[in-house]
């Protein structure tokens, strides 16, 4: 049903503005749902958000979050996590791509997230790879497929995936396999530099809610 749900969701938001790239992921670092991928926000950039997540057994949490580029392949940032009824904890997260995207559009981060371990220090190695580079379906109505695989420890422990894509350049619609449970998610344009996102976690249990910002803005 909650799976249902995201898709009469994207299917109604097809005459909003462009998607933004490179949006942080629900635990900060630039990624899908949970999980991040191999890009990083680019130098002086910078992207935040904010999520609301209803869980279904309850203790619901708000996450937010902004990441800023150091350097071209640097990306730096924190996250504010607070559970309903409990003290919110700060994280920090850092990632570094190591290889730049080369022919085929594949690119690898490493990174951590919590990296002081307030709650579960994760490190992570992550590879993301463009499906057939320059790919357009369907004369320009799904583009940009790409595919994400990496391993990590704590949060991510053990081997984790993901596929994206963009409909319309309105839509970005995401699955993931964040080595323990599948999220799926949906993000759409509201305005030039902002977007909402609606997502489903831990075997579609779960459902957040978000909007996320992003440099120029």
């Amino acid at each position: 049903m909650r799976g249902c749900t995201l898709l009469l969701v994207a299917a109604a938001l097809v005459a909003l503005p462009v998607v933004a790239s490179a949006s942080p992921s629900v635990f900060g670092p630039t990624g899908l749902v949970t999980i991040p991928t191999a890009d990083v926000v680019g130098m002086t950039r910078w992207n935040a958000g904010i999520t609301a997540v209803e869980l279904d057994q309850g203790n619901d949490l708000t996450l937010i979050c902004g990441n800023f580029g150091i350097t071209p392949s640097l990306e730096l940032g924190v996250t504010r996590e607070k559970p309903e009824g409990h003290s919110a904890e700060t994280l920090i997260n850092a990632k570094y791509r190591v290889l730049q995207p080369i022919l085929g559009g594949t690119s690898l981060s490493i990174g951590a997230i919590d990296a002081t371990d307030q709650l579960d220090s994760t490190p992570y190695v992550v590879l993301s790879h463009d499906i057939g580079a320059g790919y357009v379906f369907k004369q320009g109505e799904i583009t940009s497929p790409q595919l994400h695989i990496g391993v990590g420890g704590g949060m991510l422990d053990g081997v984790f995936a993901g596929v994206s894509a963009t409909i319309k350049d309105k839509i970005s619609v995401m699955a993931e396999y964040d080595s323990d449970d599948i999220n799926l998610g949906v993000r759409f344009a509201l305005a030039p530099k902002l977007e909402g996102g609606v997502y489903a976690f831990d075997g579609l249990d779960d459902l957040g809610f978000g909007l996320n910002f992003s440099s120029p803005w």
